[in-house]
């Protein structure tokens, strides 16, 4: 691939598989939460796809939170490509909400002003601005690598805010925030030149993958 595009850089940025924490609601941040059964099934779902496809990579940059490296291994485990483990690809730290159902942080919050972008989240979290900042020098990392076909399993946050800091879309207030969707399993594809400096998003919250295991489940009813 780099001979036929020796400028360019494919970078695949998705969502882990489905926790047990998402099932029950319940804001992760940096705390560990283990796949569900159906996040297990989401991740062999997109590995066989992909493996079907013919689709590879050079290398899997994974966030080191359980979810992600669960999935990054499955990944890995149809691939049969190389795992490396970064930190600035982690979830947020969402400080003293880590843990509580998200019924409950919105009950406590319901009242209160909207967070300023420089204010840590819920008291000790990373403020917004933290997060980007982070999450753009996780993105300059991406770009410093030679070029190829890399894969980055993450979390919901922190890719929407390397999404943002790609686009050049500096953290705003929450009413006039940009939010990107990721499903779980959920990615995007996206192309960085070299050359010209310039990025191409070329899909966005891909789960086609999702749907073959909708089908399968189908046909076994």
């Amino acid at each position: 691939m780099s001979t036929l595009f020796p400028h360019t850089h494919h970078f695949t940025l998705l969502r882990h598989g489905k926790s047990q924490a998402n099932e029950e609601n319940i804001l992760q941040g940096q705390l560990d939460s283990p796949l569900s059964s159906e996040g297990i099934q989401q991740s062999k779902a997109l590995g066989n796809y992909w493996s079907s496809e013919g689709i590879t990579f050079e290398k899997i940059i994974s966030s080191p939170l359980g979810r992600a490296r669960e999935t990054a291994q499955i990944i890995s485990d149809f691939l049969s490509i190389p795992i490396e483990l970064e930190d600035k690809w982690m979830e947020r730290e969402f400080g003293q909400a880590e843990g509580l159902p998200y019924e409950e942080i919105f009950s406590r919050l319901q009242d209160s002003p909207p967070r300023s972008i420089y204010e840590p989240a819920y008291g000790t979290g990373e403020s917004d601005w933290d997060e980007f900042i982070r999450a753009a020098s996780a993105v300059q990392e991406l770009t410093r690598k030679p070029p190829g076909n890399y894969l980055v399993v993450s979390h919901g946050s922190i890719l929407n805010f390397a999404l943002s800091a790609i686009l050049g879309i500096t953290p705003r207030s929450p009413n006039h925030r940009i939010r990107f969707r990721f499903q779980n399993t959920g990615y995007a594809e996206l192309e960085y030149n070299t050359k010209y400096q310039s990025w191409s998003i070329r899909s966005l919250n891909n789960t086609y993958h999702l749907s073959q295991l909708k089908n399968k489940d189908s046909s076994n009813d």
